[in-house]
C-alpha cells in the first residue's frame, strides 16, 4: 500500500508498549495471528479488541500495533493504572477483509476462546475499536455480534445500508474528519445517499432511534493545518480524547 507522506507515524514510545504484547495465532478455518497484551490484575476486568486498518495487513504478526499509535493506546501505563485491561490486536491477511462474514466470526470466536483462557476477562466489558478497514469491520461485526460488545469507537469508517438498524443495539461513538477523502465522513450527494454510508450518514439516520450513539467529526483543515497529518488519520486524535475513551469504559 502506497501510504501518503503526511501519514501518521508511531511515536518514540510505541515501541515499548508493542513489545508488552504477547504473540500468538488462532486456528478457525484458517489461522488469524494476533497480539495480546495481559494486564497485571486478577479482578474482572474489561477486553479491548482492536481492528487494524489497510494500512496493516499481512502476516507479521506487528504491523497491526507497529504501524500507529493508537493499536496500543489501551496498554499505555497511564490507562492501566486507571483502567487494567487486555488488548486484543488480530491481524488481517492480505487480500481479506474484517468486513468479510468469515473474518469477523473468527475475531469473535478468538474473543470467545480468550475467554476460556483468562477467566477475569469480564464477559459484559467487551470493547471493539477500529480505524479505516478495522472500523469499516467494526460495524459489520456489530451488525451480527451486537451480543458480545459492551461498546465500540469506530474511527474514520463506513458501511451499507444492509442491516444498519441492527446497529441500534450496541452502544457507539464514531469519529471522523469532515475532509477525510479515502472513507468519506458523508457519501450523500443532490440525489440522496448512496449504497455507502460514512460516518455522518450513519448518524443521521440512526440518532433519532439509537439509545446510546454519539459522532465527534474534526473540522475540514483541523488535522492537516494543525496536526500536519493526513485527514484519513483521525485515529490520532481519537486516541487521545479521554472523553471518548472514558465513556467506552463505562458501559
Amino acid at each position: 500500500m502506497n501510504l501518503p507522506d503526511d501519514w501518521d507515524k508511531p511515536s518514540l514510545d510505541n515501541k515499548s508498549r508493542c513489545d508488552s504484547f504477547l504473540n500468538g495465532t488462532f486456528e478457525y478455518t484458517g489461522i488469524l495471528p494476533y497480539r495480546l497484551f495481559v494486564p497485571e490484575c486478577a479482578d474482572a476486568v474489561p477486553l479491548v479488541v482492536f481492528l487494524h486498518g489497510a494500512d496493516a495487513f499481512g502476516e507479521d504478526n506487528e504491523l497491526q500495533l507497529s504501524m500507529h499509535d493508537i493499536g496500543t493506546v489501551f496498554a499505555d501505563k497511564e490507562w492501566q493504572a486507571k483502567h487494567p485491561c487486555y488488548v486484543l490486536a488480530p491481524q488481517c491477511k492480505k487480500g481479506k477483509q474484517w468486513s468479510g462474514l468469515l473474518d469477523g466470526n473468527r475475531v469473535c470466536a478468538l474473543v470467545k476462546d480468550l475467554q476460556g483462557k483468562y477467566g477475569n476477562i469480564d464477559p459484559n466489558r467487551i470493547y471493539l475499536y477500529g480505524y479505516s478497514a478495522g472500523g469499516i469491520g467494526s460495524l459489520e461485526i456489530l451488525k451480527y455480534h451486537s451480543e458480545l460488545f459492551a461498546g465500540a469507537v469506530p474511527i474514520c469508517a463506513a458501511t451499507g445500508w444492509r442491516d444498519l438498524q441492527a446497529l441500534t443495539k450496541t452502544p457507539i461513538w464514531l469519529v471522523h474528519a469532515a475532509d477525510d477523502l479515502i472513507v468519506k465522513a458523508s457519501y450523500r450527494t443532490d440525489l440522496g445517499l448512496s449504497t455507502h454510508l460514512g460516518s455522518r450518514d450513519i448518524y443521521e439516520e440512526l440518532r433519532n432511534v439509537h439509545p446510546d450513539l454519539h459522532y465527534t467529526e474534526y473540522k475540514a483543515g483541523e488535522l492537516k493545518d494543525e496536526y500536519g497529518i493526513n485527514p484519513h488519520c483521525s485515529w490520532v486524535l481519537a486516541g487521545r480524547d479521554e472523553e471518548v475513551k472514558e465513556w467506552l469504559f463505562s458501559r
